[in-house]
């Protein structure tokens, strides 16, 4: 059990551990029919929970476009395709953070939020090298993601601490770089990511304390680039209070709760990908060489309409 199961906090995938569970819960489908309904619930799914997980719309505009193109298509074939796509994902995740392991020094201090599974790879490179930092991690409300990160690290042999959100300004002073995650990166650089990134960005920022963003090109997000917008998820009162306490409180009492926010690329030093290290405005450019790019123009919604026409006449 987690500390976050522990502690009676809901655990939610990170970015791309989201992206590959739904990729692999294909793999348990066991005929093309199937296959085909999974993935328009698959779909509707993401749009619906994680409608910024870019990792996640590219991944499915790719398997989308394949059976577009191969209407006669095997569950044999187009599991070849889900596992290719897991491997590439897998892999740029593992290569992104390698090389942001490259650019933290021995005995510097980090400082993080939330929870990222490119970020713990990072980290495991560092151990491996014998690289030493110290961490401070924030908590991350509402959901409480940095304990788990704060555990996983200590349990690794690092030096970590655990602090509030609002003392974020208070510790920055300490900290030689700020290094995060992302759910998805826009065409201008921004990125979009656990609610409470911007404001620690901006600190930093003001700190003059340098930024660095693990994003691999798959979260990068094509529909930016023709104007559209990130959309936030919003969590509802079970992220700040139990039950009991809810029943206490004025029936018309409501609650806001973002779960992500956008930092402008200007509180950003630097993008690190599977393909190296980039300015938040050359990110655009650096697409274009991309394994996504050949998908980047569909439109997943477009898609989803052809496969309801062309296999279920709906």
């Amino acid at each position: 059990m987690s500390v976050l199961d522990e502690l009676g906090y809901r655990v939610e995938l990170t970015s791309t551990e989201y992206v590959l569970s739904t990729l692999k819960n294909f793999l348990k489908t066991s005929s093309e029919e199937e296959f085909l309904e999974h993935y328009l619930y698959t779909v509707d799914k993401v749009l619906s929970n994680r409608p910024s997980n870019y990792g996640c719309i590219n991944a499915l505009k790719a398997l989308g476009t394949y059976i577009l193109e191969n209407p006669g298509f095997s569950l044999e074939d187009v599991f070849k395709i889900v596992n290719e796509l897991i491997n590439v994902i897998d892999n740029a995740c593992t290569q992104s953070a390698i090389i942001a392991s490259n650019r933290i020094n021995n005995e510097d201090v980090l400082m993080t939020n939330s929870r990222s599974l490119c970020l713990q790879r990072m980290f495991r490179a560092l151990i491996d090298r014998g690289i030493n930092v110290k961490v401070y991690v924030l908590e991350s409300r509402p959901g409480m993601e940095g304990l788990e990160t704060a555990k996983w690290l200590d349990d690794n042999g690092l030096e970590t601490y655990l602090i509030i959100d609002s003392a974020t300004r208070f510790f920055i002073k300490n900290v030689d770089k700020v290094i995060i995650g992302a759910e998805a990166v826009a065409a201008n650089g921004a990125v979009i990511s656990k609610v409470g990134t911007s404001l620690l960005s901006l600190i930093a920022n003001e700190a003059r304390v340098r930024v660095l963003v693990v994003s691999p090109m798959y979260k990068f997000s094509y529909e930016t680039v023709f104007g559209e917008t990130f959309k936030i998820v919003e969590g509802d009162w079970k992220y700040l209070m139990s039950s009991e306490v809810r029943r206490n409180l004025p029936e018309n009492y409501s609650v806001y709760v973002p779960l992500f926010d956008i930092t402008p690329p200007e509180y950003i030093d630097a993008l690190v990908t599977e393909y190296g290290l980039f300015s938040p405005q050359a990110l655009a450019v650096i697409a274009k060489q991309t394994y996504w790019f050949k998908y980047g123009a569909s439109n997943l919604e477009e898609i989803v309409g052809k496969i309801k026409k062309n296999f279920f006449n709906r």
